[in-house]
């Protein structure tokens, strides 16, 4: 399917020929004789043919023209976007020191037949901390801290909670150093005592203190039955600073009892420690599907207004606002600032601009002036200055958007490191712009005109500096309680089905991107909030009548499938478009949905479960979830049961 033509002009030749007569009545009222045989009706009608030609012409304009027109308002291809997503490294054994995983470390895809692997790269150093047990402490619901050393003098067993545990008694380990971004070991000799609990689902959660407050921290595994035997628990811990507790400083992790849900047992006594002892194991860091380039020296400059300079490496990942380069002079290494345009640019600015597409660098023009002076926009380089480009990154595009656990080569060799796999989905890649597509939204341009003022030009330039952003949602302040500011929502390009929570979320380096474009063209006084929709979780129980020589497992999968399609961020609902903002979810849109399953017969019962989309816990289940107008879905794994026919 070929892309629409951009109508420049829709009016035909019968509207010229009426707007023509309505004119007519209003400049010569004397004239009342409309009849197709008058010669003043001959005139118009002959006029709105020749415009009618016109029109036809201006719409037919020549694709090179068309180009033309854009390159002179300033418009370019969009540069591809890269994939990222969160690279987990585990150790071969726990290491006495410090292990640091600097920045640029490349993990890749194995190579498959001819095709070359896929390969992405950290974004900033992992300091992979080696830590002690500097002190322990426990602390009844609202009282004073109590000191817990079973490991640390071979004391005997001391309970990690008060006798009779309740909610919010916590056991606290503090740790010689904070080890943000590490997986944390803990070894725990603990006795069966702290009696009642479920061992798969205890009451408890862990927390580690950021600096500011305390905070969730991942579990990955226990296998301790919730303190109730000799095992080890596992955690990522993601911000983490030192704090004083009862007079200790030093870097802390609790558990925390929590109040029981639903039919959850809880403690009815406190579990006891013996021995616990600890290490970090591995760590998480970000990384993008783009090759780091450092230090490239491109070439020499000839003096010359206008001058470009190719780079090695093409195209140029979006999301690179802040890109300098340097040239050598005899004071030392001068830096050029990038800039989008050299409209307003003096003769002294150390400026250039950048084709991310072609990786061309061009320095300010000399434009001769109407009086016959010249002025260049942006300085010249002097002549044989050296170009030095000190960090860009290179590559990007859909090859980069990989399934969890894709990513498993190590390119660069790491002492100390056993694996290194991606726990997330890589997303937000995009290719760059074909002429084709920046035709077809050429008219969307011209009416912004990178100016932000209505909704729909706050959508569409949010999408225009960050391609990796595949929805947006703009809202003014009426809506959200705060005149004055507009919350544009966001949505990454995410793949189908079941998707991990935390990849909804761009990455901090996108959203970051994408206010700084927009701060430069908002207008004074709008405050501009740029974030994620609301998510609102949901499950489903069910009642499922199967037919007849079905799998009931395999039914089950293509239901809970079919319904995170439906509810999908990007291409749900009954459009496909996405699931609208704010539009509220009954379990008669669920039934119609599950009675398109292959395999099932009929429903006995559905039910929607909310769920909180970071903690988990479920509420109590209902008919229908009410959204508002930043809200969206997301969908948790549901709950079938078979129908005995």
């Amino acid at each position: 399917m070929t892309l629409p033509t951009p109508n420049l002009d829709d009016r035909a030749f019968q509207d010229f020929v009426d707007e023509g007569k309505r004119l007519l009545q209003r400049r010569a009222p004397e004239w009342t004789d409309n009849n197709v045989s008058d010669p003043g009706v001959t005139l118009i009608e002959t006029f709105a043919y020749m415009v009618d030609q016109l029109v036809f012409r201006l719409n037919q304009v020549p694709d090179l023209h068309y180009i033309k027109f854009l390159e002179l308002l300033g418009e370019s291809l969009r540069p591809p976007s890269a994939a990222y997503t969160t690279l987990e490294f585990t150790m071969t054994v726990p290491q006495a020191d410090d292990v640091v995983i600097p920045e640029g470390v490349e993990v890749s895809t194995a190579r498959r037949g001819t095709s070359s692997p896929v390969v992405f790269t950290t974004n900033e150093p992992l300091v992979i901390t080696s830590v002690e047990i500097k002190s322990m402490l426990s602390q009844p619901n609202g009282g004073a801290f109590s000191l817990v050393e079973p490991s640390l003098n071979g004391g005997a067993d001391q309970a990690a909670f008060s006798p009779s545990p309740t909610a919010g008694d916590a056991f606290f380990i503090g740790l010689s150093k904070p080890a943000a971004g590490c997986i944390i070991e803990f070894e725990i000799d603990s006795r069966i005592d702290g009696i009642g609990v479920d061992p798969l689902r205890p009451p408890r959660v862990f927390e580690a203190w950021d600096g500011q407050t305390w905070y969730p921290v991942e579990l990955i595994s226990d296998t301790t039955g919730g303190l109730n035997r000799r095992g080890t628990i596992r955690l990522y811990v993601d911000a983490h600073q030192l704090s004083s507790l009862g007079s200790i400083e030093a870097a802390w992790i609790r558990c925390r009892i929590v109040e029981a849900q639903g039919d959850q047992p809880t403690y009815k006594s406190s579990p006891t420690i013996h021995s616990i002892s600890v290490a970090t194991i591995g760590g998480r860091v970000s990384a993008s599907h783009c090759q780091i380039v450092v230090n490239e020296m491109p070439g020499r400059t000839s003096g010359t207004p206008g001058e470009t300079v190719q780079l090695s490496r093409y195209p140029i990942v979006s999301e690179q606002a802040e890109l300098t380069i340097e040239l050598s002079s005899p004071d030392g290494w001068q830096i050029w600032t990038r800039v989008e345009s050299f409209a307003n640019q003096g003769p002294e600015d150390r400026v250039f601009t950048l084709d991310a597409v072609s990786g061309t660098l061009r320095f300010g023009p000399l434009i001769r002036m109407e009086d016959g002076t010249a002025r260049t926009y942006g300085a010249t380089p002097e002549a044989g200055s050296t170009v030095r480009v000190p960090v860009y990154r290179a590559g990007g595009g859909v090859r980069g958007n990989l399934d969890t656990g894709s990513l498993r080569l190590m390119r660069t060799t790491v002492p100390f490191v056993a694996r290194v796999t991606n726990i997330v989905p890589a997303i937000g890649g995009v290719d760059a712009e074909s002429v084709e597509d920046l035709k077809a939204r050429a008219a969307l341009l011209v009416r912004a005109r990178d100016r932000a003022v209505s909704t729909g030009d706050f959508e569409l330039l949010v999408q225009r500096a960050a391609p990796s952003i595949a929805r947006t949602k703009c809202l003014p302040g009426s809506e959200v309680g705060s005149p004055g500011t507009v919350l544009v929502l966001v949505v990454p390009d995410i793949p189908d089905g079941r998707v991990p929570f935390e990849v909804l979320r761009p990455s901090q380096e996108v959203l970051d991107s994408v206010k700084t474009f927009i701060d430069e063209r908002r207008l004074v006084g709008t405050t501009v909030r740029i974030e994620p929709p609301r998510y609102l979780g949901m499950a489903i129980a069910a009642r499922i009548a199967l037919s007849a020589g079905v799998s009931a497992p395999d039914v089950f999968r293509r239901a809970d499938l079919a319904i995170a399609n439906f509810i999908h961020p990007l291409r749900g609902g009954y459009d496909g478009n996405g699931w609208p903002f704010g539009r509220d979810i009954s379990v008669g849109d669920i039934y119609g949905v599950l009675q398109k399953v292959p395999g099932v017969s009929y429903l006995e019962v559905v039910r929607l479960i909310p769920v909180d989309a970071v903690t988990e816990q479920r509420a109590e289940p209902t008919d229908r979830i009410v959204l508002e107008t930043h809200d969206l879905l997301f969908s948790f794994p549901s709950d079938f049961q078979v129908v005995q026919q």
